[in-house]
């Protein structure tokens, strides 16, 4: 991310920038009136998410991650440590000799866990005490135990798997000797997929359901994107390409550079094609991402699967994309005809009301013109002439009065003709 102004918009509506905020409140102020206690200080700890984006930032930028994870266990085991030694030494302030029941679960813990140099039993029904605590505690801290690790296994299984993936594609890119670009773009498509779904495969789980659970479960968690789609609004929610999150651009052009439209959540593009309505329906325009973003998409195999089993639906939606067809060939058909209508006006007004009025003028001169039939009213029209330069006028004048002149030249020779065969 290089723009400046759109990461600047995502950390402010983030939920990081408030807990930064917290962290710089000044609390130390605070001293002035208190003295230096330091509980006014817990503020600070909001700010341990740094923390943890640290040593994700780094996992995600080296090519051979091992040493970071290894490195990034070793330094929470220090920062536990750190913490139960602060806790600790708040405890030490207690000078008194304490509740005889802690003291006595403190024992009884060590014993059971094996844990901690254990007083040697003195009588026989120590020894008994012992010998039970210790047999108690050998099959509950194996459960416990068992069902702890059982537990993070399985809430680090699907990242290990991630992880895994990421690590084996970014390792196979550094034996192709790929460029760092490219290298670069393969770990954020994986970073994306991941904070995005969660999963790298979703259909793979989704495949183990029911059909009719499968479907009803896809309605329910995407039903607002698939609510959007215009061609299918209350129709049957399926479709050929579906944006589900980002933003893409309808491009055309020489070497794509010009976007007509941005296609957000719940737009859809090939729908036409989809049905096949009209015929071979060739695209006319590009389609590319904005950055990251996920589509759902329906295969024509798949539609006429499915909608073979609903002729009236298989009705509506060719009726409906028949009418979409049309529509936008009306509307291409009127752009056209308003571009002809441009072009036509911009020839005609170039210099032919100028010199229509020229004319009309010198009509009122000559009554047996053979022009006089033109509405003086309808070339009196000043409003008309607007716009011509003062040398397209002067030229107009040129071609007019030698024209007029011709015509006179004709009507005084007919005159003379008329007069001698009269004569």
């Amino acid at each position: 991310m290089k723009a400046r102004d759109e990461t600047l918009k995502h950390y402010l509506n983030s939920s990081v920038f408030k807990l930064d905020l917290i962290s710089m409140i000044p609390t130390d102020f605070i001293y002035i009136y208190s003295g230096p206690t330091p509980i006014w200080r817990l503020n600070k700890l909001a700010k341990i998410h740094s923390f943890w984006q640290l040593f994700d930032l780094l996992d995600n930028s080296f090519s051979s991650p091992s040493v970071i994870r290894v490195t990034r266990t070793l330094s929470y085991m220090v920062y536990i440590i750190h913490c139960n030694s602060c806790v600790y030494y708040l405890l030490s302030a207690w000078q008194a000799f304490g509740n005889a029941y802690i003291r006595c679960f403190y024992f009884t813990a060590a014993v059971a866990t094996s844990t901690g140099n254990n007083p040697a039993p003195t009588n026989v029904i120590e020894y008994v005490y012992m010998t039970c605590s210790w047999m108690m505690g050998v099959f509950v801290f194996a459960l416990l135990l068992g069902q702890i690790r059982d537990i993070v296994s399985n809430a680090n299984r699907t990242r290990e798997e991630y992880r895994r993936q990421m690590d084996m594609a970014l390792s196979e890119c550094k034996r192709l000797g790929l460029s760092k670009e490219l290298t670069n773009r393969v770990r954020d498509w994986f970073i994306y997929t991941w904070e995005q779904q969660k999963t790298l495969d979703e259909k793979k789980l989704i495949d183990k359901l029911p059909l009719k659970l499968q479907t009803d479960l896809a309605l329910s968690v995407h039903y607002n994107t698939l609510s959007k789609v215009q061609l299918f609004q209350g129709d049957v929610g399926k479709e050929m390409y579906i944006v589900n999150q980002g933003v893409l651009q309808v491009v055309g052009g020489d070497n794509n550079e010009k976007v007509f439209a941005e296609l957000v959540q719940g737009s859809v593009f090939g729908e036409i094609s989809l049905l096949a309505i009209g015929g071979n329906n060739r695209r006319t325009a590009s389609i590319r991402a904005k950055g990251y973003a996920t589509l759902f998409v329906l295969a024509k195999e798949d539609l006429n699967d499915v909608i073979k089993y609903y002729p009236q639906a298989q009705v509506l939606l060719k009726r409906k994309a028949a009418q979409m067809l049309k529509n936008d060939k009306n509307t291409k058909t009127v752009a056209k005809e308003s571009r002809d209508l441009q072009e036509t006006c911009r020839i005609s007004g170039l210099g032919t009301p100028r010199m229509l009025r020229v004319v009309a003028e010198r009509k009122r001169h000559l009554p047996s013109y053979p022009w006089s039939t033109i509405n003086d009213e309808e070339l009196s029209d000043d409003s008309a002439f607007e716009g011509c330069s003062e040398e397209e006028d002067a030229d107009e004048d040129i071609e007019i009065n030698a024209e007029t002149s011709m015509r006179r030249t004709e009507f005084d020779d007919e005159n003379d003709n008329e007069h001698k065969s009269s004569g």
